[in-house]
């Protein structure tokens, strides 16, 4: 498996071996590195109004460095700062609160209660491999084991919430000024899960702990693949397994978010001004995502990279025109 430790990978050369690399091309290539492989941006532009697209993703690991000058760049130009909720202050007290009343079971039944033997048995191998208290599993509804669990395997891994991009943005946003959005209410964002079909969350839960002794790897490689900007091995992670999830869970999670967040950011295009929007990086990927949805609404999207190095180097990472050669 992939390691975290190989964040930054290598540039490809491409000038000619006869063409001597000089002092200023190295300069470049070091710099495209520095700018190039990073967390992708999307650009989305009208007569006087442009948005930049910034996935993000929601469990990091401390020691991991993202923030590039391209990103910090176009989030100076911004105005407003588009996040999917609030989970900072009384905010997020409140969330945990309301997470507590509708994840925790109430009704009398435990969770054991609701698998069968293969289920039952699943969950007590995942407590014991994690070290996880099976009572508190089991008194948990289905969709907030399943969150448990993720978060469980992402410390296994080193990751962590509370510095993600997500938060980092947040607090940049709030320390420089700018107006600040925020596309849904923390109830609305936890209530896209908890009120689910029983049999949706006990078929993601299932999946969840199938791959729970692997998942580490898999949320490190997540990290490493996004902060490099790689969105072809972010679609594999992310989007490509949605194929097999339960019916309604992608129009729920992702699509119809898709297009109620398109909306506003129409009614913003529709005036003057700079956005910055960080969401998650899986509504920027696939059929359906933001991106799909501005365009079906109009709008030139394009992947935003400010600097692509003259004649010396590209991304290995991205596909990219080339770039004609000082000896053509």
């Amino acid at each position: 498996m992939r390691r975290l430790f190989a964040i930054l990978l290598p540039l490809v050369l491409i000038a000619c071996d006869q063409v001597p690399v000089t002092a200023g091309a190295a300069r470049k290539v070091e710099d495209a590195r520095a700018r190039n492989d990073a967390p992708a941006i999307w650009r989305v532009g009208d007569e006087d109004s442009t948005v930049y697209l910034f996935g993000t993703v929601h469990l990091l690991p401390d020691d991991l460095s993202w923030q590039r000058d391209d990103m910090r760049d176009v989030f100076a130009q911004s105005g407003t700062a588009f996040f999917e909720t609030d989970h900072t202050g009384a905010a997020g007290l409140r969330a945990q609160a309301l997470a507590t009343r509708l994840g925790l079971r109430r009704d009398g039944r435990r969770l054991t209660d609701t698998l069968d033997n293969y289920q039952s048995k699943l969950l007590e191998a995942v407590a014991n491999n994690g070290q996880l208290s099976l009572a508190a599993l089991d008194s948990m509804q289905p969709w907030l084991a399943t969150e448990f669990l993720t978060l469980s395997a992402a410390r296994i891994a080193g990751l962590s919430a509370d510095l993600s991009a997500d938060e980092a943005l947040k607090s940049r946003a709030a320390r420089s000024g700018k107006n600040i959005v925020y596309f849904e209410t923390p109830e609305a964002q936890l209530r896209q899960t908890a009120d689910m079909p029983e049999a949706v969350q006990l078929e993601l839960l299932t999946e969840t702990m199938e791959r729970f002794d692997d998942m580490d790897e898999m949320l490190l490689g997540i990290a490493q693949d996004w902060a490099v900007g790689d969105v072809e091995a972010l679609e594999t992670a992310l989007i490509a397994p949605l194929d097999a999830a339960p019916d309604g869970y992608v129009q729920t999670i992702l699509l119809d978010r898709n297009e109620a967040w398109a909306n506003r950011l129409d009614r913003f295009m529709e005036g003057s001004g700079t956005g910055f929007v960080a969401v998650g990086t899986a509504h920027l990927l696939g059929e359906g995502s933001l991106i799909d949805a501005l365009e079906s609404r109009g709008y030139d999207v394009q992947r935003y990279l400010a600097f692509l190095g003259e004649d010396v180097i590209k991304p290995t990472r991205l596909e990219l025109p080339d770039v004609p050669s000082a000896t053509d």
